[in-house]
């Protein structure tokens, strides 16, 4: 008798393996006649270095005037409506649609060390790019102060 361990998962191991084959299966179904639409959430990267730290969105199709950027309580807000410009077509037989548009919001909470008076905003290329700088840390300890 061969001993077989019990998987339930079978090949499903990974997420990746897991996405794969959902996306593969749902795929091959049949255009019932409906579309489903899926809400426009631009990809974002946040990173920093020494002086600054930055935001980035993708936001391809978009205009700057359509993207709107606030700051409050050290939550950077980028918001906007990403206009469905296929509708203007002179034909309705639209075979396959991919893109997503609607409006969106992304939030991000910020360090407390930033200067609020020092964020640029550059749009280019469909890609928002947003530089916010960091303030001077003020350092609580003991400061040695040399006669001049």
């Amino acid at each position: 008798m061969t001993y077989v361990k019990f998987n339930p998962v079978g090949d499903f191991e990974t997420m990746n393996n897991i996405n794969d084959k959902i996306h593969r299966f749902f795929g091959e179904l049949p255009n019932l006649g409906f579309e489903v639409s899926y809400p426009f959430k631009p990809k974002a990267d946040f990173y920093g270095d020494d002086q600054n730290y930055y935001v980035e969105l993708e936001v391809p199709g978009m205009k700057k005037d359509e993207i709107k950027i606030s700051l409050k309580d050290k939550v950077l807000s980028v918001s906007g409506d990403k206009k469905d410009y296929s509708k203007g077509r002179k034909t309705n037989a639209i075979l396959k649609s991919e893109r997503n548009f609607g409006t969106f919001s992304r939030n991000f909470q910020l360090p407390d060390e930033i200067n609020q008076e020092n964020i640029e905003a550059f749009f280019e290329d469909g890609v928002l790019k947003i530089t916010i700088a960091i303030a001077v840390k003020n350092t609580a300890g003991e400061k040695e102060i040399k006669i001049k």
